[in-house]
């Protein structure tokens, strides 16, 4: 089958006027310009017209089980606040009430254009229940808690017995311990220890939030005095910075996402470039919770390769809620408060370098010969030369979303259709 379109982004750097796409089965056989790619005998040909083909998004970092909070918290006075108003709900909560919002999650990242997920698994089982129930590549990463040493062995079983479940049904499988302060160092350590033995990535909230650095560099602050009540040993403490901490209980694997990244001195972005960490920075969560401005700029001219997630609808409010998880919506919030960024980099940021940080380079992120068919459509009819500005700044659900070389979404006014 051949797509044809009046423009294709197919990644930083290589945009397609007039262009083409050839799809066999799953995958991307050829993209080029329309007139360099003759239909062969009895192929199917679609001409989507005045439209953009770009990429499927990925999705970095989400929970999409919190789907249903949207609106229902505050920033609170304190991230500990937050964590403790989160906590609370999830008391409240069903298998069945997490499950209707991890599929409603599904559906709003899909409409929205994305092809690939990195979702953080709260629930054990239920990414392997709900599999069959949605087209979107979702690579669950077990979340895993352990801040009593009591805890550290129930932590590696739960990640193995997770994987041996997922690994058959996902295009990759990742452990995500929560945050240094919700894991001993030792904890921290084995789990790195278990994704470099399995050959999979490590995802951990790290450097988020002010109490985060109170607790670590200071051993002081609402966080601190959170887990100290709950029992943690909190010798650790008052010792560096998270991302030190975090390098200190060797808890750094070979492929970390580390999420946020929203406070960091110079000694942290070099440590993080050292370690080949990559930074997933979810920017409506990031201007919901106030934090200061992400380091965008000293991160890049560091090498550290940084993508965009959505986080969940647990950290957004207002407008923002209803918008739903929405890798445009990440994109557009990144550019108000980063100007500078050309668009480019930001469409990079939700494709490519999502990919890269998955280890799934070579499978999806850009559109090219031998790669995984995801990719989305949008409405076009202005110059080629805006065709960036034009994918960042769309504002409705897509005209078609395709995964895996078939069409899973087509939106009300869809051209494809």
């Amino acid at each position: 089958m051949i797509l044809q379109s009046r423009a294709i982004w197919a990644s930083k750097g290589n945009l397609i006027a007039d262009g083409a796409v050839r799809i066999r089965g799953e995958r991307i056989a050829e993209v080029g310009a329309r007139v360099d790619m003759a239909p062969e005998a009895g192929e199917p040909v679609a001409d989507l017209g005045n439209s953009i083909i770009f990429p499927a998004f990925v999705n970095a970092h989400c929970h999409l089980d919190y789907s249903g909070l949207a609106g229902g918290l505050s920033p609170g006075t304190s991230f500990a606040d937050w964590l403790a108003q989160i906590v609370s709900i999830k008391k409240s909560l069903t298998h069945d009430d997490h499950e209707v919002a991890w599929l409603a999650g599904a559906d709003m990242l899909m409409s929205t254009g994305c092809g690939t997920v990195a979702n953080i698994e709260s629930v054990p089982g239920m990414y392997a229940r709900m599999a069959s129930q949605t087209p979107l590549l979702v690579c669950p990463f077990i979340e895993l808690i352990a801040y009593h040493s009591e805890d550290e062995i129930a932590a590696i079983d739960l990640a193995q017995n997770e994987l041996m479940a997922n690994e058959p049904l996902a295009l990759k499988v990742g452990v995500s311990p929560h945050a240094p302060y919700t894991m001993t160092p030792e904890g921290l350590k084995a789990l790195a220890i278990f994704a470099d033995e399995n050959l999979l990535p490590l995802s951990i909230h790290l450097a988020e939030s002010d109490d985060e650095w109170d607790m670590f560099v200071d051993g002081a602050g609402p966080l601190y005095d959170t887990m100290s009540s709950l029992g943690r040993v909190m010798g650790d403490c008052g010792k560096g910075t998270p991302v030190q901490h975090l390098a200190k209980a060797a808890g750094f694997s070979k492929k970390t996402l580390v999420v946020h990244a929203n406070r960091l001195i110079n000694a942290d972005i070099e440590m993080l470039q050292r370690v080949g960490a990559d930074v997933v920075h979810c920017p409506r969560s990031h201007a919901w919770f106030g934090h200061a401005n992400f380091d965008c700029d000293r991160l890049a001219k560091a090498g550290v390769n940084i993508c965009i997630g959505t986080d969940s609808l647990a950290s957004t409010g207002g407008e923002t809620a209803l918008i739903g998880l929405n890798m445009f919506a990440e994109m557009q919030e990144l550019s108000r408060n980063h100007p500078e960024l050309p668009c480019e980099d930001l469409l990079q940021m939700a494709t490519e370098n999502g990919a890269t940080a998955l280890g799934l380079g070579d499978e999806i992120g850009v559109l090219k010969e031998g790669l995984i068919a995801n990719m989305a459509v949008i409405p076009y009819n202005d110059s080629v030369l805006s065709v960036p500005e034009a994918i960042v700044h769309h504002r409705r659900p897509v005209s078609m979303l395709m995964i895996q070389g078939k069409r899973v979404f087509s939106g009300i006014d869809s051209i494809v259709d």
